[in-house]
């Protein structure tokens, strides 16, 4: 590689160098060690592209060097914001804490495009199992709640689940589930 480089930049042992040519090299070189910064990073965990461009730019590289980087990770498959979002999807559905639009908007935060957000998030995440979420998280969420009027746990509960992102069509039967109602008007709720 050494000896590839010096042909290539007109270098010769024992040789001055033109300033370009050291420039040009140091380019190179910046950008060949953001690359091993980023596969180290990626060997830990995966990220988006975006994620990792600004990690590495923190690390104090360069536009340029990132830049080129970036792009010799993806060549070589190593950076994937589908295969990202997919796995970010499918842990963060597995926790069971989180309605599909916070998911999506944690995708979409991280740099994710949104046509590759929404195929993970319906590859990973159908709206069915969505509504399995909800029901187990209002099961759990009941249980902090103190023994008091059916009325005043299920409307505290359904506006915990709102605020987690979760629609009113999965919340109003996670509710009727647990024989709880949001309020006097559950049929308002519907289209929350």
């Amino acid at each position: 590689m050494a000896a590839e480089l010096r042909a290539a930049h007109g270098l010769r042992p024992g040789a001055g160098a033109a300033p370009a040519a050291l420039t040009a090299l140091q380019r190179r070189s910046e950008a060949l060690l953001a690359g091993r910064r980023g596969l180290a990073l990626l060997a830990r965990s995966m990220h988006s592209r975006r994620a990792l461009a600004l990690k590495l730019r923190a690390a104090g590289f360069g536009s340029a060097a990132v830049t080129a980087a970036l792009q010799r990770l993806q060549q070589l498959g190593y950076l994937d914001d589908a295969g990202f979002a997919r796995l970010w999807v499918r842990g963060r559905a597995a926790r069971g804490g989180e309605s599909r639009a916070q998911v999506l908007a944690g995708l979409v935060r991280r740099g994710v495009a949104q046509g590759a957000a929404q195929a993970a998030l319906a590859a990973e995440y159908p709206p069915e199992r969505e509504a399995e979420v909800c029901r187990r998280l209002a099961a759990r969420l009941a249980q902090r709640f103190p023994p008091e009027a059916r009325e005043s746990r299920g409307a505290r509960l359904a506006r915990q689940l709102a605020q987690r992102g979760f629609p009113g069509n999965r919340i109003v039967p996670a509710l009727r589930d647990l024989q709880l109602t949001a309020g006097p008007a559950d049929d308002d709720f519907e289209g929350y």
